[in-house]
């Protein structure tokens, strides 16, 4: 009756509306999550700062930084397509995505891939190299929700409820996951693989899966990770990164040089760091992958403890936002999304932070919004446009 009075008033003093329009809806942007919005901003930012400084500014004749600039564009005005359409439409689109996703890892393992380190994942499009097993874990993200949210509209609160998803679709669920998680390996990648698997266990918890599930799902994984490490499958440097974090002393000048000089760099960051374009580690070249894998050690030796600190609390900031969305979403299939995206994204900070300074195994995780790929910016700016899609339309 207020909203009523309201409009009636409002006709009053500006005339009725225009037709075809729709008097008090609000915009796009009126509806999006404002900080989920300034933390991915900020974030991008941040990252194309920090890739600027790690690859010698705008002098030294690499283009990372201006690629990366047109990642950022690209990935930013895909995000707006997506937050504008209703979500519920992905759910039509489930299929073509998957299937499309599973082709295009296949051409990766075809004549058409490219291979860089040992590791077979990437395809070259004209000017544009893409790598399918980013967008594989959106396209995961898609399929789990879609299937386990199965016909049902209601959103799950606590353990047991009568939503809960029957064997059939668990049993989809799992196979999506081992049919990525295969095509993955395939391709001597393990990263993406255990990006993977974490993903399923956060949508598998959130949609009330039974424990027995969850638990097989982690027998799963960790049983095709082994017969891939023992198999032959990945390549001795592959498995030499993997286990390196271990004893990174013992191979100082080898495979452990790697995570000596991230220490090394974050070490010397001290609290305030040496400043942007005046880490020694990073100016002079010590630092490996500084733009890619151990971007996070260039931050901690060139802006300091403040720096990586401040980079934590602005992830933490869309985690907690991508969070909040799903608590305020009433329909099952969008709260799934958002906390699939949230895992993604979750696991991917954890990993490549915890690997820098030595507390996890090397994977090639990229830090999510800061790390230079333009798959791998474009993946992530999609997800928060999903997570802005459910907020608006909910």
């Amino acid at each position: 009756m207020i909203h009523s009075s309201l409009t009636e008033q409002a006709a009053k003093l500006h005339g009725p509306a225009p037709m075809g329009t729709q008097v008090g809806k609000p915009s796009l942007f009126a509806r999006m999550d404002k900080l989920l919005l300034l933390g991915a901003v900020l974030l991008v930012c941040f990252g194309l700062v920090a890739i600027l400084s790690a690859t010698g500014g705008l002098n030294s004749g690499q283009n990372f930084f201006s690629r990366q600039v047109v990642f950022a564009v690209a990935g930013g005005f895909a995000a707006l397509v997506v937050a504008s359409l209703p979500y519920q439409m992905l759910r039509n689109l489930v299929t073509p995505i998957v299937v499309g996703t599973g082709l295009a890892l296949v051409l990766v393992l075809s004549p058409l891939g490219t291979t860089q380190r040992g590791t077979r994942g990437w395809l070259d499009i004209g000017p544009v190299r893409v790598q399918p097993a980013e967008f594989a874990k959106l396209a995961l993200v898609i399929g789990l929700a879609h299937i386990l949210a199965g016909s049902s509209s209601r959103r799950i609160r606590g353990k047991a409820t009568p939503d809960e998803p029957e064997p059939a679709r668990i049993t989809a669920a799992l196979g999506l996951i081992g049919m990525l998680a295969v095509l993955v390996l395939a391709g001597r990648e393990t990263g993406s693989v255990f990006v993977y698997c974490f993903v399923g266990l956060g949508v598998f918890a959130m949609a009330g899966v039974p424990k027995r599930f969850v638990i097989l799902l982690i027998i799963s994984g960790i049983t095709v990770f082994t017969l891939a490490f023992t198999s032959g499958l990945l390549e001795d440097e592959q498995k030499e990164r993997i286990t390196s974090f271990l004893d990174a002393d013992a191979d100082p000048r080898g495979i452990g040089y790697n995570q000596r000089q991230s220490l090394t760099a974050i070490g010397s960051g001290g609290l305030t760091g040496q400043g942007l374009f005046e880490g020694p580690q990073t100016q002079y070249g010590y630092l490996p992958e500084q733009q890619t894998d151990f971007i996070f050690a260039t931050i901690g030796e060139e802006l300091g403890f403040v720096g990586a600190v401040g980079l934590l609390a602005l992830h933490g900031l869309v985690l907690w936002r991508i969070l909040v969305v799903a608590q305020a979403t009433e329909d099952r299939f969008g709260a799934l999304l958002c906390v699939g995206i949230f895992t993604m994204l979750l696991f991917q900070i954890v990993q490549n932070a915890g690997m820098t300074v030595r507390l996890l195994p090397i994977t090639g995780i990229p830090l999510p919004f800061i790390s230079y790929g333009g798959s791998a910016l474009v993946t992530s700016l999609v997800a928060i446009g999903l997570v802005q899609s459910v907020a608006a339309h909910r």
